[in-house]
Parts: structure tokens; sequence; C-alpha cells
């Protein structure tokens, strides 16, 4: 098995977004020869036709399905948060910080399930602000969660809205 092979099955059967240094640890690899195996993978992935993408995410690295084809498997892909939760997640990172308040007063008491949900997942945080207010914002796992790079505000805002089905 060549390093990029070894590198692409790790990338697979880990599923989420990995640092080079777990990538080191997973493989046995060391880190030149990680960043120069998922330079050639990433390459690889570019030049053909296929429906995966290797993504840098940050400083993380993942496989993952390239955006044209989310829509056409919707239907069959398991979601790892509900539809209502997702919206909710978008409202946070469009409107953020943003009090618990407002948020409550756009969507309904639901709000508040959601909100637990995205805490106990570690994507939004909930702190209590000045005049103790309860505001929402995103935290760094949010956007691996989603695999989305750090953004201009607006384009993270228009992204998250078209992902939620609100724009």
């Amino acid at each position: 098995m060549s390093d990029v092979e070894i590198i692409e099955a790790i990338l697979f059967s880990s599923g989420k977004p990995m640092r080079i240094p777990e990538i080191e640890r997973a493989s046995g690899l060391e880190a030149d020869q990680v960043r120069s195996a998922l330079k050639k993978l990433t390459r690889s992935y570019r030049s053909r036709n296929t429906a995966l993408e290797i993504a840098k995410i940050g400083p993380k690295y993942v496989l993952q399905l390239r955006e044209d084809y989310k829509d056409s498997t919707e239907s069959v892909a398991q979601r790892e948060l509900p539809h209502e939760t997702i919206k909710i997640a978008a409202l946070i990172a469009y409107y953020q910080p943003m009090k618990k308040k407002e948020l409550v007063e756009m969507v309904g008491s639901s709000a508040n399930d959601h909100v637990k949900e995205l805490k106990k997942r570690r994507l939004i945080t909930v702190e209590r602000g000045a005049q103790g207010n309860i505001m929402l914002n995103t935290t760094t796992k949010f956007f691996e969660f989603f695999g989305l790079e750090m953004t201009k505000p607006e384009e993270l805002k228009q992204m998250l809205m078209k992902k939620a089905g609100l724009k």
C-alpha cells in the first residue's frame, strides 16, 4: 500500500475532519509524508470525475461528498441533526451573537430544545451576557460539523441559510 492509499483509507474510515498529527498517529507516517500524501490525494480527487473530494477545514482534512451531490443524496443520507435543529443553528450563526430570547420570539418555544441539542454537541455556546441576557454563539466545532471553512461573515451567513433551506 502507498502512503496516499493509507491516508485515503484513514480519512474514509474516520468520517470526520482530522488534523495532521491525528493522521500521523493513525497511519504511522511522519508529518512530511502525511502532508505529501494529502497533496497528492487532493490533486487526484480534483483531477477525477468523482462525487468525493478532499477538503481542508481550518487545520483539518476530510474526505467528503462534493457540494454538487448533496441534494441528490439527501433522501438516503442519514442526518446527524434534524432539519429543524439545522435551521436553528443557521439562525444562530446568522445573527450571532444572538439573544436566546430573540430566537424564541422568532421560532417559538421549540427553539429551547434545539438550543439544548446544539449546546450538548458543543456546536454553540450559551452564556449569560450583559443585563442577564442569554447569548448564543457558534463554536469552532460548528464549522467542522457543517464542513465549513471560516469565511467572511456575510458569505457564511448566506451559505448556512442555503443549507438550512431558508433562502
